[in-house]
């Protein structure tokens, strides 16, 4: 666990008890601090039985700051009564990425490296986790792609720290200050929450203009809004999967290219890596080298992690079934630049999506389905989506995915993928993206199995 001295007697409300409120109430009682811990759901509330304090009517006048779970409303589409109540009692309003910050000056030298973006996080984060690991450095990763920060170990001097961070948790930042700070892409995504694009825009950017004199920006620029952060900053790698970059990393023709000594060097090929195939994972890629270059990491330390990089569960990943027939698990594409980029990826697509739709707009989607060869919509946004369709593409509804899963496997022929990549949050029938992306590979099993 990490713990932060600097909290030592301050009172610290903590609000919101999953993962990472669990893991700050227990940093901060091992710290010193007087902490007053609540949880909507009760059952919640138990795992932290002698600290809980009912902070809806408890006096902030004294609190020294109010910590709240990043899916907490702070502004849009209304501020959490929590967060108006600190807000009227002048209460600092703060997530444990803060608490991890001041923490730092008592731990032993280190690096952060901190990701963003709209899509590709989670891969990023382990990629380049994966990289250092393999290349003998201790690292740990955290954040929000499973483990709280502060529930991670410390490490010894000369470690490295990777976290891959929200919006919602940059939102509630205010001095993080990483050693790299990664920002992958922008796409409009949690509208609702952030109010705006220009909302989500500036939370994103909180990474990059929160960084120290000595921090470095790794910035892919295949987007109007990345491109935009990037032309502020005064130390920054370019990175791209569609132009070449001078003086940064690039990838042309599946060829990674290092020219940020000013100097074009190929360092290999990504197109028999399995793992990162298709062009958004070749941008994850370069990202993750110009990170690790910045680190002190040689091209050839940094190649041969991304060539035994095994890849994430959910993302774009490749389940057993039928020979010549491919399936894909891409669960974790919830929103619509994520299923686009999944589209853009597989060639003769038996494609299910569907689920509880994010504001986006579907339109857009309908421009990347020239490679479907039929759609299988379930879900709550089945009917919008279908809308959104052009009206060449053969579009089929289901109740479940289970159903759609079945219809699709059922005519899938040879040299078809089966796709599951959703464009919308599973919480209409599922508890996560996660949850959806296990069934899917259950049903895929048991149709193997029945056809055995």
């Amino acid at each position: 666990m990490i713990t932060a001295p600097a909290y030592q007697d301050k009172r610290i409300g903590v609000f919101g008890l999953a993962r990472s409120g669990l893991a700050t109430v227990h940093s901060l009682v091992a710290s010193g601090a007087h902490v007053f811990a609540w949880d909507d759901n009760a059952q919640a509330r138990e795992q932290v039985r002698g600290f809980a304090a009912d902070l809806y009517t408890m006096d902030f006048g004294d609190l020294d700051a109010l910590i709240v779970a990043p899916g907490v409303p702070l502004t849009h589409p209304d501020p959490h009564p929590l967060v108006k109540k600190a807000n009227d009692c002048n209460v600092p309003i703060i997530g444990d990425i803060e608490i991890f910050q001041a923490a730092r000056a008592a731990l032993p030298a280190h690096k952060i490296i901190g990701i963003t973006g709209t899509n590709g996080k989670s891969t990023t984060t382990a990629l380049v986790g994966h990289i250092l690991t393999a290349s003998g450095r201790k690292v740990a990763i955290g954040g929000n792609i499973g483990t709280g920060v502060l529930a991670l170990d410390p490490l010894p001097a000369g470690g490295f720290y990777v976290f891959e961070l929200s919006s919602f948790q940059l939102d509630l930042t205010v001095s993080f200050d990483s050693d790299v700070a990664v920002l992958l892409n922008i796409s409009p995504d949690h509208l609702d929450r952030h109010g705006s694009m220009a909302g989500y825009i500036a939370a994103k950017s909180r990474l990059i203009e929160q960084q120290g004199k000595g921090g470095t920006a790794v910035i892919a620029v295949d987007d109007q809004s990345s491109r935009d952060v990037a032309s502020n900053c005064q130390s920054v790698v370019l990175v791209s999967s569609q132009t070449e970059i001078e003086t940064g990393v690039s990838v042309r023709d599946g060829i990674l290219i290092d020219d940020i000594d000013g100097q074009a060097v190929a360092v290999g090929s990504l197109i028999d890596v399995q793992s990162l195939q298709g062009a958004h994972n070749w941008q994850n890629a370069a990202a993750a080298y110009g990170a690790c270059r910045t680190l002190g990491l040689t091209s050839a330390e940094i190649y041969s992690g991304l060539c035994s990089f095994p890849g994430l569960a959910h993302r774009q990943e490749i389940v057993p079934f039928r020979e010549a027939i491919t399936v894909v698990n891409d669960s974790k594409a919830t929103n619509v630049d994520a299923a686009a980029r999944a589209l853009q990826t597989f060639d003769h697509i038996r494609w299910i999506a569907g689920g509880r739709a994010k504001g986006d707009d579907f339109d857009d989607l309908g421009k990347s389905v020239g490679t479907v060869r039929k759609a299988y919509l379930m879900g709550e946004a089945a009917s919008v989506i279908g809308q959104a369709m052009p009206a060449s593409l053969e579009v089929e509804y289901h109740t479940t995915m289970m159903d759609a899963v079945t219809a699709a496997a059922s005519e899938a022929e040879q040299g078809d993928t089966i796709l599951l990549s959703p464009a919308c949050t599973s919480f209409d029938q599922f508890a996560s993206f996660e949850e959806r992306g296990d069934i899917f590979k259950q049903t895929i099993g048991q149709l193997l199995g029945d056809a055995a």
